[in-house]
């Protein structure tokens, strides 16, 4: 359902990574590459490492919160969990190395993104709200050159109902004007509308698969486009 246009401003609240810029293709690639690094220690079971990375890595988010850090941690533990003693000095320093290139990684917007904001913030207000690292997703904010179009930036430790309700009163934001627009349904759209905010869902082809919930798209609040600049005809 598209939203209507109504004269006045509006409060645009978007996620940033995988709605602004890619971002989980990244860890995927790093994983692939210790699974590779963890084959020549002698462990091939895929499976068997990709059960204990998503075991140790919900356990270190519910202590260190998202982002580059807590990943790593969870690798060194896997490596520490199933390779042999004797790999485990060269396991940690192929880890470091894989976190390294994922900080090198360049912060590509994806497709239409800079043009569609820069229309967008001559009419709305545009603010980021998207959780992790402060330090990690300010830089790649920086990275990205479109903090100025953003009225407010917000990282908080997650995105659920409660920090919702809490942007809502410090942004002095009215929910029926007021859009969440993201690719996450377990971040972005459900505690958006449980706080009593509209939505826009942009699916985007590698989410995270702990991001991933079902929707109700009977709720008139939500509105599904395929891609980035189709909120040009939104808003």
């Amino acid at each position: 359902m598209i939203a209507k246009r109504s004269d006045g401003a509006l409060n645009l609240i978007f996620d940033a990574d995988d709605t602004l810029w890619d971002s989980n293709i990244h860890f995927l690639e790093a994983e692939a590459a210790f699974v590779e690094k963890l084959g020549g220690a002698g462990i091939s079971d895929d499976r068997e490492i990709r059960s204990a990375m998503r075991r140790h890595e919900l356990r270190i988010i519910e202590s260190h919160g998202y982002g580059r850090r807590p990943y790593l941690m969870a690798l060194h533990k896997v490596a520490e969990e199933l390779a042999h003693p004797r790999h485990h000095g060269n396991l940690r320093a192929e880890v470091e190395r894989i976190g390294e290139r994922l900080i090198d990684r360049h912060c590509e917007l994806l497709p239409g993104v800079a043009a569609t904001l820069g229309e967008l913030a001559r009419r709305h207000r545009l603010l980021l709200f998207t959780k992790g690292d402060p330090g990690e997703q300010l830089r790649k904010l920086d990275r990205s050159g479109l903090r100025p179009l953003f009225k407010r930036v917000g990282v908080p430790a997650e995105k659920d109902p409660a920090n919702y309700r809490l942007l809502i009163a410090q942004a002095e934001l009215d929910p029926s004007r007021t859009f969440m627009i993201g690719n996450s349904p377990r971040s972005d759209i459900n505690p958006a509308l449980r706080a009593g905010l509209r939505a826009v869902f942009i699916p985007h082809p590698h989410t995270w698969e702990l991001e991933h919930e079902e929707i109700d798209h009977a709720d008139e609040r939500v509105t599904v486009i395929t891609a980035f600049p189709h909120l040009l005809e939104v808003f």
